[in-house]
């Protein structure tokens, strides 16, 4: 039996910039997600949410990309924003091995006891694949977007 490559999270620095900004979804895709160059300028430039972006990687392939932000203390949730993976490491596994080490991560290192996160109303794949994940409806939607709005946690 072949053992599978480590994964893990890494924030995107110097050192795997690049790789993260050549990262593409599927083309099928394109239009329910910003570009990772979009997501990172965000991160640097607009700090009211202190949007933390990581590498997600398989050894040391980078192959893809989220970001942890937008905390609100008082009701103890944080967002989980611009998961993707380059299309052509989907439908290995690799999606819910990332979305299970963020959940982790995100329940370690920050005071919450949920993680919300939003997703176009025509993407019902992303729906499927998030409650899988034990994401369910908040039965909102995102007032910035327009997005469905899901929680992981209490």
């Amino acid at each position: 039996m072949t053992e599978q490559p480590q994964s893990r999270l890494t924030p995107v620095d110097g050192h795997n910039l690049w790789p993260v900004l050549k990262l593409k979804v599927a083309p099928e895709q394109t239009q329910f997600i910003e570009t990772n160059a979009q997501s990172l300028a965000e991160a640097g430039f607009d700090k009211r949410f202190d949007w933390h972006p990581y590498a997600l990687m398989v050894a040391d392939t980078v192959v893809g990309f989220a970001m942890i932000g937008a905390l609100n203390t008082e009701e103890r949730y944080i967002w989980l924003d611009r998961l993707m993976l380059d299309a052509q490491y989907q439908h290995h596994g690799w999606g819910g091995t990332f979305l299970e080490l963020l959940k982790a991560f995100i329940m370690t290192n920050w005071p919450v006891d949920t993680i919300v996160l939003s997703y176009e109303r025509e993407n019902t794949e992303a729906e499927r694949f998030y409650f899988h994940h034990g994401f369910r409806d908040l039965h909102r939607v995102d007032d910035n977007n327009g997005e469905k709005m899901a929680v992981f946690g209490k």
